[in-house]
């Protein structure tokens, strides 16, 4: 382990030490609940997985309240019925406010109360001073977010506020590793991009991305291989994988051969994907994705990375869910045991199935970013299901899954909040006793993720 990983680690866990001498705050008086409540509330976080917008990027453009609502609420507005034309109002900033109210109110009064809604609605209490939102607050609570988006903001509402101390980055939108001024921040980086290309704009896209000519399999293989390197020096603590959102997670094994006739004719332009949600089952080049997509996981096996996976609903609207199913990916599981999968969202509306394959494979692991916001009930439950059936060092308790981090810090004190109601009644239930529980959600919150992301990777 290198010394600058092995410093960070021991920071992390020094840093942890809240929720062991959160112990003191008991009382004969204090609830159960409340006192782990209170003990998990100053517990650290090592969080799983973010999107955070890179901070100069933030406050060097305007925000308010209906930028806030763009991450997720904006989807639920959308199921309650919000037109197109009504979103794009919203999402407009020079349009004036009134107007933008006009057509957020209609909608936001019935998913105010849905995960989303409630943590954009913590957020702006607890952050911003706001009790309510309301045409009658709007202004008060635009000021607030305004006078606040300046440079210090990440340090403030991440490290101080949420209580993170390192948090596991998915910059998506970066064809190549973008180093972070925050000190939090640690690398998962996608290569999605070289198991599905659609035609030949996107071969010349990686061709430029990696410096790479690729005229066949081979050569795409090796552009492949040169990105994994240059991510993996970059500092990759993991590789994340979002395919659920174009086609389904059942990856077969392909040979070369099959998958050089799928490239061929992708090159050529002799068949195109298709265009809408059609292409979310059929796949033309299906073959070379396969093929590509087991190539990645050898270079991750090869190199010790982990892998997190998308898996369960998708974000925004009119996602195919039954794509996502963590099943799908069980030869994965056998073909690469010695790879430690992350998989994401509980797998919800699937979270059985994971529960399962957590705990059958030793190499399947429990994520639950996203899960808290999406329904806090389904992840008390599901929380409450795992701890009976998945060994905890398994279970990764929190990841933001944000762009803003006003609402991973809702989010995180949700979770908290979540962990320590599902482990009252574990104590209550006589399955531990309540210096474990604290034990317990301590692993949950930070010791599980910080073990699984800082390893450090092999060297070839």
């Amino acid at each position: 382990m290198s010394f600058a990983r092995r410093n960070f680690l021991t920071a992390l866990t020094a840093l942890a030490a809240p929720a062991t001498s959160a112990r003191l705050l008991s009382t004969p008086s204090a609830s159960l609940r409340g006192r782990l409540a209170a003990a998990f509330q100053k517990t650290i976080l090592f969080d799983s997985h973010e999107h955070f917008w890179e901070e100069s990027q933030r406050v060097s453009k305007p925000l308010d309240l209906f930028s806030l609502a763009s991450d997720y609420v904006i989807g639920d507005l959308t199921s309650a019925g919000l037109s197109r034309d009504a979103a794009q109002t919203i999402q407009d900033g020079k349009a004036a406010d009134l107007e933008r109210w006009r057509a957020f109110e209609p909608y936001w009064k019935y998913a105010r109360f849905t995960g989303y809604g409630r943590a954009l609605r913590l957020a702006v209490r607890d952050l911003y001073g706001v009790e309510e939102i309301s045409l009658k607050t709007l202004p008060k609570i635009n000021h607030a977010i305004v006078a606040s988006n300046r440079p210090g903001i990440y340090r403030h509402l991440v490290r101080d506020r949420a209580g993170i101390r390192a948090y596991v980055q998915d910059d998506y939108w970066n064809a190549v590793p973008v180093r972070s001024t925050d000190d939090l921040h640690l690398m998962a980086r996608r290569f999605d991009r070289f198991i599905v290309p659609s035609g030949p704009a996107d071969i010349r896209k990686l061709e430029e991305l990696t410096d790479v000519s690729i005229t066949s399999l081979p050569t795409l293989q090796h552009s492949l291989r040169k990105s994994f390197l240059h991510n993996l020096d970059a500092g990759m603590v993991a590789v994340k994988v979002g395919l659920a959102y174009m086609r389904e997670l059942h990856f077969r094994e392909v040979e070369p051969a099959d998958a050089a006739r799928d490239l061929d004719r992708l090159m050529k332009s002799g068949e195109k994907q298709l265009g809408g949600f059609r292409s979310n089952f059929v796949r033309p080049f299906r073959n070379l994705e396969d093929f590509m997509f087991h190539q990645t996981m050898q270079l991750a096996d090869t190199y010790s990375v982990p892998v997190q996976i998308h898996t369960g609903i998708q974000a925004g609207n009119r996602g195919v869910v039954t794509n996502s199913r963590p099943t799908l990916l069980t030869n994965i599981f056998l073909l690469y045991p010695r790879i430690s999968f992350d998989l994401f969202h509980i797998s919800y509306p699937y979270e059985n199935e994971l529960s399962a394959l957590a705990k059958s494979y030793p190499n399947v692991y429990a994520d639950f970013c996203w899960a808290h916001v999406i329904s806090p009930e389904v992840a008390r439950r599901t929380m409450a299901e795992f701890l009976d059936t998945v060994p905890v060092n398994k279970i990764f308790g929190f990841g933001g899954d944000y762009h803003y981090p006003e609402l991973s810090y809702a989010h995180a004190k949700m979770a908290r909040q979540n962990i320590a109601d599902v482990l009252a009644e574990k104590v209550e239930d006589g399955a531990c006793t309540e210096e474990e529980a604290l034990d317990i959600g301590r692993m949950l919150l930070h010791d599980n993720a910080a073990r699984f992301f800082l390893k450090e990777p092999r060297k070839k």
